[in-house]
């Protein structure tokens, strides 16, 4: 049979905010101002929408913040795009994880271990399954503050 990805394969959707807030609290010194968040990627990479309309790009893997799109529909264009889904949502890795049945539940996304930071390399070797909670707070306390930021 062959597998097929849809959005809840490739996204983890309707965040509640108040577990927002818990795991973005980790990433104070990275995210800064009012964003919205608009899903997470399976490795728990933010998407983060901003008063403008901007999307930025929280990567728990990479430790980098970046703009992904000025407007919501540059936004919308670019993740109906597999070229853009592989790179920013790794879907040919979690196509290749459903194909071992490695598939996080409700509350649950991948991670690594060691983080890549540490082994140089995504590698599907590596791929764990964790609770959200927990692969935030490894990946921000694996890059810490952001340069130029003072510590706590």
């Amino acid at each position: 049979m062959a597998i097929r990805l849809g959005w809840d394969d490739l996204l983890i959707q309707n965040l509640q905010p108040e577990e927002c807030a818990q795991w973005l609290h980790h990433w104070s010194g990275w995210v800064t101002g009012p964003v919205r968040p608009l899903f997470m990627s399976k490795f728990g990479d933010w998407f983060l929408r901003h008063p403008n309309g901007a999307t930025s790009e929280l990567s728990v893997i990479e430790g980098t913040v970046c703009w992904v799109a000025s407007t919501p529909e540059e936004f919308d264009t670019f993740v109906n795009s597999r070229d853009w889904q592989e790179e920013h949502l790794l879907s040919l890795l979690v196509f290749a994880l459903h194909e071992r049945n490695i598939i996080p539940s409700s509350g649950e996304c991948y991670g690594f271990a060691p983080h890549p930071v540490f082994s140089g390399k995504i590698d599907l070797e590596h791929v764990v399954v964790l609770k959200i909670a927990v692969w935030q707070a490894i990946c921000a306390q694996t890059f810490g503050t952001p340069k130029g930021q003072a510590g706590s």
